[in-house]
């Protein structure tokens, strides 16, 4: 395993002398005219203080922007451009209708680590050829073969709340449904005979939740200064100290774990492959490795859940995936079917504690649909309220707040010029919580969810798993795991808010951080009770 340099060699004088020194930089190199300005095409582009976007949290000063400014606000520095908006005409142009001038996210994430080389990261032709190979290992087919698994760590995930209802004790939920999420994705990822949850010390959760380096304070200050200077900056000094943490997104300790790992399994199941041994239950790195197989054959998989307005299918020969990339996507498969996941159903779980109407109805629905103790597909996608309140939490409480497309080209769309290399900035958590398109918008009610009440609201008004050719393939994953769990949890228990929890019963709302990923300020605890009018003992 390589070395991970410490940093040692900082003291409160040094570092705080480099910061002095490095703002003084970024602010000289921030206000420097870049020649590229917004409003020689008619943008509106404010000037901004350098520090405009410091601060607690990034949500607040976007925010304002857009409502002072409009829906469509532009944004300079010397060496990035970025354009802030909502208008719905413009996001069909970046999302759908001119997509090949929108295929990149920004400019990727600034690590050595194999998790940069997956698809969620890839760009151009790259990402064209990653996405017709991973994308038919998450059709609704494959996902129909992993239910049973789903359900069973559903039903595990219900017992131990049910001792806590018992026990009458607090619940840590982002914990206990990052160890539900993670189990559910070690059997169905990787085929690992597992149990996350209620154990303790175990590696493949510990290292998957901390896959993402946590960068806070004076560290997200100086990263923060670096990238004024130049978006590049933290690139750069990654390649020169590859094995430094500050510098490197990903925790090294977890990439090396994970990377280690993956390798003994792909080597083996490869084995397995070639001597014509088949595995009873295929998993996603399964999947991956065969369909990998069949582009190295000339005979890649079709994606038959794909629609010609959503997917986009490569007319020319396709290179196999390489042994980093693969490692890539499973890693990305960890953290992202474990972070997000968990963050929806836990932020799920509180507001049901804090509209107990809701959950009751919740409670109904799955009694009057649900007619055996495992629920069947078909009973699962009549779940239409559950889903509504699964809807309406992703709306108040977006896992993933804002997602990027950098243009490729200069173009203009019904008026409003993108210029080349400029970052659209698309505000999920902003759209989300629009009163123009959600009345009271920081009420809790599903019913916005009704058919009724969708036929008059643009698609583009919900997109928190993204949209066009590159929304987020495991969405119906998420839908399934986020059913079972309030099937078997709603069945044993209620979840309530009391004096005990946080935050406590009658409290204000949660307070979330500055990170990126939706993290409140004070881990959620919550309270659970037996069903059928039980006490705790």
């Amino acid at each position: 395993m390589d070395t991970i340099w410490p940093l040692t060699w900082i003291t409160p004088v040094t570092g705080y002398l480099a910061l002095t020194s490095l703002a003084a930089v970024a602010y000289y190199y921030y206000t420097r005219d870049s020649g590229d300005d917004w409003s020689r095409v008619g943008v509106k582009c404010p000037t901004l203080s350098p520090f405009y976007f410091f601060g607690d949290d990034f949500r607040k000063p976007i925010s304002a922007l857009l409502d002072q400014y409009g829906d469509v606000v532009g944004v300079k520095n010397r060496s990035r451009l970025s354009l802030f908006t909502t208008n719905f005409d413009l996001l069909r142009h970046v999302f759908i209708k001119d997509f090949n001038n929108f295929v990149d996210r920004d400019d990727g994430l600034n690590s050595q680590s194999p998790f940069a080389k997956s698809l969620f990261f890839a760009k151009g032709d790259s990402w064209r050829r990653h996405r017709q190979i991973v994308s038919p290992t998450f059709t609704s087919g494959k996902l129909k073969s992993i239910a049973k698994t789903v359900e069973k760590s559903a039903e595990t995930l219900a017992n131990y709340l049910e001792d806590f209802a018992k026990s009458g004790e607090t619940v840590p939920i982002k914990e206990t449904t990052g160890r539900f999420t993670c189990e559910v994705i070690a059997k169905t990822g990787f085929g690992l005979n597992v149990s996350f949850i209620g154990q303790r010390d175990v590696e493949f959760f510990e290292y998957a939740k901390s896959m993402l380096w946590s960068i806070r304070g004076y560290s997200l200050l100086f990263r923060q200064l670096l990238f004024m200077i130049h978006p590049n900056t933290t690139k750069y000094l990654n390649k020169l100290f590859k094995n430094l943490q500050f510098f490197e997104p990903i925790n090294l300790t977890a990439n090396a774990y994970f990377k280690s790992t993956l390798d003994a399994t792909v080597t083996e199941r490869r084995r397995l492959m070639r001597e014509g041994k088949e595995r009873t239950h295929v998993d996603f790195l399964d999947l991956l490795l065969k369909a990998n197989e069949a582009v190295k054959a000339g005979r890649p998989e079709a994606d038959e859940d794909e629609s010609e307005a959503v997917g986009w299918r490569s007319t020319k020969a396709l290179a196999e995936l390489t042994d980093e990339e693969i490692l890539g996507h499973s890693m990305l498969v960890i953290f992202a079917g474990l972070e997000t996941t968990a963050t929806a159903l836990q932020m799920c779980l509180y507001s049901l504690a804090r509209n107990p109407d809701i959950q009751e109805k919740v409670y109904e629905e799955v009694c009057k649909v649900v007619k055996n103790a495992s629920p069947s597909p078909d009973e699962l996608n009549s779940l239409s309220y559950t889903e509504a309140v699964i809807n309406e939490t992703l709306r108040l409480y977006p896992p993933v707040p804002i997602v990027t497309r950098k243009a490729k080209e200069t173009k203009t769309y019904n008026g409003v010029t993108v210029l080349k290399g400029a970052v659209v900035q698309v505000p999920f958590f902003h759209i989300l919580k629009d009163p123009k398109l959600w009345p009271e918008p920081e009420k809790f009610k599903p019913e916005r969810f009704f058919p009724e009440a969708k036929e008059g609201r643009d698609p583009l008004a919900f997109v928190c798993f993204g949209h066009g050719p590159r929304i987020c393939l495991g969405m119906r994953l998420a839908y399934l795991e986020l059913k079972e769990a309030l099937v078997y949890i709603l069945r044993k228990v209620r979840v309530v808010l009391n004096e005990g929890t946080e935050p406590r019963k009658d409290a204000g709302p949660v307070q979330f951080t500055s990170q990126g990923l939706l993290t409140p300020v004070n881990p959620i605890r919550l309270a659970f009770e037996l069903r059928g009018g039980a006490k705790p003992t």
